[in-house]
């Protein structure tokens, strides 16, 4: 197994429309949630969100080319483009043939497919635009940045939720570390500040009435956020040979499942996924990994929670459908 490098990021968020833009906010403790801007909020109970700010594709797409894409593909292709500048990357003939492009995106081109709802049901129109299968699948981002860097390799996107981006990555670390690709560019795309799909947020009463603060005891929600971040990644003895700059090394990545609420995360599922990285990290230097960390062995049992002992699928615990989610915050406003 070869060992992965990042050598190339790139990013477009509220917090800056590039990487260096985005580290300094980092450094500085800035906040990137303000008021929604790109979409008429009068009628939702949040009004913040994470904008990429003052956006306009004119600086980095043309006209021609921005109109074939949803804003979130627009920003898979910012990102992407800044990445694989930063990676220095020397492309040929074969490194295209053997580069591969993993994105991860939830909801993919939402603001298109608002806009085709609103032609159909609100201004009476019997058809939508042409391009608005293209612009709102979820692999648009990908597609485009196959082309933009001309990658004829494996090209593909995931989409399981908020973990979308982070499984694209551990997909592409998987690739490139087994020598099924020479190079990958992988990261996350998202657009979600279009009125329909704010509104079903709104419904799911999740959403902070002001600030995200995930670890405070006055929380009251999460916020939605925008923009797109890419890596670039290649093998660590490939990286070294050609002289390029090592961001970081990737040596270990994990998934799971909680197999219980369909919204309510479970402690013990991200525990697993942590357990399942360890377990990779330990093996690629050589350590003692047979036992997989497992629940009960003392180094693990120390730190993350034992996972459920019961199965629902053999019938040895009960299965209860989920309850709707409803938070304090809203629970208490009458409607």
């Amino acid at each position: 197994m070869r060992r992965v490098a990042i050598t190339g990021t790139g990013a477009i968020s509220a917090l800056g429309k590039n990487t260096a833009e985005f580290a300094e906010a980092l450094r500085e403790g800035r906040c990137g949630i303000g008021p929604i801007q790109s979409t008429d909020i009068t009628g939702l109970r949040f009004q913040n969100g994470a904008e990429v700010k003052d956006y306009s594709h004119k600086p980095y797409l043309e006209d021609r080319v921005a109109d074939f894409m949803d804003r979130f593909a627009q920003f898979a292709v910012i990102a992407a483009r800044e990445a694989v500048a930063d990676a220095g990357v020397q492309w040929t003939p074969e490194l295209r043939e053997t580069s591969a492009i993993v994105t991860g995106s939830c909801v993919g081109g939402q603001s298109t497919e608002d806009i085709g709802f609103v032609s159909l049901y609100k201004n009476g129109q019997n058809r939508v635009h042409p391009l608005t299968i293209p612009k709102t699948m979820a692999n648009a981002g990908a597609s485009h940045i196959s082309m933009e860097c001309g990658i004829v390799g494996p090209s593909y996107t995931v989409s399981t939720a908020c973990a979308s981006a982070a499984h694209a990555i551990g997909q592409a670390y998987w690739m490139v570390r087994s020598g099924m690709t020479d190079l990958a560019v992988t990261g996350g795309s998202e657009a979600p500040f279009s009125l329909g799909l704010l509104k079903a947020w709104e419904a799911m009463r999740v959403v902070s009435p002001d600030t995200c603060r995930p670890f405070s005891k006055d929380r009251h929600g999460m916020i939605l956020g925008e923009g797109s971040a890419m890596l670039v990644l290649e093998p660590l003895d490939a990286a070294v040979a050609r002289g390029a700059r090592i961001h970081a090394e990737i040596v270990g990545f994990g998934m799971s499942a909680d197999a219980a609420h369909i919204t309510q995360p479970s402690s013990e599922g991200a525990a697993r996924a942590m357990r399942g990285a360890i377990w990779m990290a330990r093996s690629r230097a050589g350590l003692p990994s047979s036992h997989r960390l497992q629940p009960g062995n003392l180094e693990s049992s120390r730190v993350l929670p034992a996972a459920p002992k019961t199965s629902r699928c053999t019938g040895s615990s009960r299965w209860r459908p989920p309850r709707p989610m409803r938070s304090r915050r809203w629970a208490a406003r009458p409607r």
